[in-house]
């Protein structure tokens, strides 16, 4: 003799909506955090790795004044763009070094960097202090 048991409903949940959900919360806040504006004060010239291997063919220095130097030779920051193109045509690697006092106004940072691309540089590296 057999006994008959009710079937159970089975407790199945549609995962579906809950994966969507879940994507969309992902993609909101991946998009959301990438228009961010950093609000950190930093100090940035020293890190603790330096490599002084690679030599240095374009140095490009700005002082605190925003004065700067392309190989310790003064250059007004008009004629600084046909002054690296004009090295850069020369420089195998073209790449170009830039190395800023701790103190200056970020916009002369991007100015040269900006004239660095123009140029036609193809690497542009920012040289720094080692921490001791």
């Amino acid at each position: 003799m057999e006994f008959l048991r009710p079937k159970r409903p089975s407790l199945s949940l549609d995962l579906a909506p809950l994966i969507d959900v879940v994507f969309q919360l992902l993609i909101f806040f991946m998009l959301s955090s990438s228009f961010l504006n950093p609000a950190l004060k930093l100090s940035l010239p020293r890190a603790t790795i330096h490599d002084s291997k690679v030599p240095q063919h374009i140095v490009v220095s700005i002082d605190q004044a925003g004065n700067v130097f392309v190989n310790r030779v003064q250059v007004q920051m008009a004629d600084l763009k046909t002054q690296l193109e004009r090295r850069i045509s020369q420089d195998s690697k073209k790449s170009v070094h830039i190395r800023g006092d701790k103190e200056m106004p970020y916009k002369y940072f991007v100015q040269v960097m900006d004239f660095a691309r123009q140029a036609g540089a193809k690497q542009v590296n920012i040289v720094h202090e080692e921490t001791r």
